[in-house]
């Protein structure tokens, strides 16, 4: 996952201020939601993500999130159990990041994009 220098304010008023939520949060929100969705048996990252991981430790793997004026558009790179219906899992896995991303950030997520990288048993 590339990672950008965009964060995404929420305003709090009752503060005084405002909560930034750093784009690598969203992206393990997003990662953690996608792998409790029935169907789905992990994540894929890049070769380029899975090094960047090793020295850096802090990549949500198979996971990319773009924060442009306060939306999120999130892209999901899944491998998916054999057997079971692949657009209805993928449509019940877009609904299921967009929501979780959602209601723990109140961040409006603009898109979900899902791409089956592999099949497994």
């Amino acid at each position: 996952m590339a990672q950008s220098e965009l964060k995404a304010h929420i305003p709090a008023d009752d503060l005084g201020g405002e909560v930034t939520i750093s784009d690598l949060v969203i992206a393990k929100l997003a990662g953690y939601a996608a792998r409790r969705t029935y169907g789905v048996v992990g994540m894929h990252g890049s070769f380029i993500a899975g090094l960047t991981r090793l020295f850096r430790h802090q990549v949500a793997e198979g996971v990319e999130v773009d924060v442009h004026e306060g939306s999120a558009s999130i892209a999901l790179h899944v491998v998916m159990e054999r057997g079971i219906k692949l657009a209805e899992v993928t449509s019940t896995l877009e609904q299921q990041v967009r929501f979780e991303v959602e209601r723990l950030t109140g961040i409006h997520v603009a898109e979900v994009t899902v791409r089956v990288e592999d099949v497994r048993a």
